[in-house]
């Protein structure tokens, strides 16, 4: 394993449950959900046009179509929709987006991005 530091306090959690941060290039969602942290990519698989930057509970949801990603597991929770009623015919992705291990060390988040 390969942890690289995320010039990221955990003190920010203080005041939100999600974060987007660069690491090797790519943006990463770190989240926090009943006390623990967890990462994953941050790019919606949808159509790959939208920055998954909010987390409701324990699911990323994609600003663009509204679709839902599990932060723990990274496993898509719903489908993305044009309108409340429409789910969009085109879906690029697959069905989960990649997730990394996540510690803390010494009040900073590390991501294991090997």
């Amino acid at each position: 394993m390969v942890y690289k530091r995320v010039s990221i306090s955990t003190k920010i959690f203080e005041n939100t449950n999600a974060i987007v941060a660069w690491v090797s290039g790519r943006p990463v969602l770190l989240s926090r959900f009943e006390g623990k942290y967890y990462a994953m990519d941050a790019v919606c698989g949808h159509m790959g046009c939208a920055i998954l930057d909010k987390v409701e509970g324990k699911e990323a949801v994609c600003p663009a179509h509204k679709a839902r990603y599990d932060i723990t597991t990274g496993k898509k929770t719903a489908d993305a929709m044009i309108r409340p009623d429409v789910k969009c015919e085109y879906d690029g992705s697959g069905e989960t987006l990649k997730i990394y291990p996540v510690r803390e060390n010494e009040g900073f988040l590390e991501i294991d991005v090997s």
